[in-house]
């Protein structure tokens, strides 16, 4: 006896792929002041709101570290991965979200032409649950780059009236 775990495509066979989900913000603070934020795991709550704090770090994210979100909401850890860090430039992190499910998230940050930064929040959902919970973390990433931007944003405005 076999069971069929997945949603059904053409052909009665279950999506097992994954799903890439993007998003594209700017902000007027630089590479470096975004990665201030972006940089450091316990800073994390203060842009991703359905995190309520990390632990496993002390500074600045590395790559190879093993770390432990708490979700604001539902009291659940997610154990994370830092895949990746290169400073000012890109952090790419694996959350192992629930059993059959997975994120890759890449944020890239890149200096803009007339100032600021360009960030892009781009999420893999990999896994047996990565069709029902696209459009879900798709609204979360978009959510966690509006406000990452717009916290970015603030500390450059507080900057540069300081230095003024």
């Amino acid at each position: 006896m076999s069971a069929q775990v997945g949603w059904p495509l053409r052909g009665g066979a279950p999506y097992r792929g994954r799903m890439r989900l993007a998003h594209r913000v700017r902000t007027s603070a630089s590479p470096a002041q975004v990665w201030e934020l972006l940089g450091n795991p316990l800073r994390w709550p203060e842009f991703d709101l359905s995190l309520r704090r990390v632990r496993g770090s002390h500074g600045a994210a590395a790559t190879g570290q093993h770390l432990l979100a708490l979700h604001r909401v539902l009291s659940l850890r997610i154990p994370v991965d830092v895949v990746e860090a290169v400073p000012e430039k890109r952090l790419v992190l694996l959350l192992h979200s629930a059993p059959g499910l997975r994120e890759t998230v890449t944020t890239e940050v890149t200096p803009a032409v007339r100032g600021g930064s360009d960030i892009t929040v781009s999420v893999v959902v990999d896994g047996l649950w990565a069709r029902p919970a696209a459009v879900p973390m798709w609204l979360a990433s978009g959510l966690t780059a509006r406000v990452l931007a717009a916290r970015t944003d603030r500390a450059s405005r507080k900057a540069t009236r300081g230095a003024a």
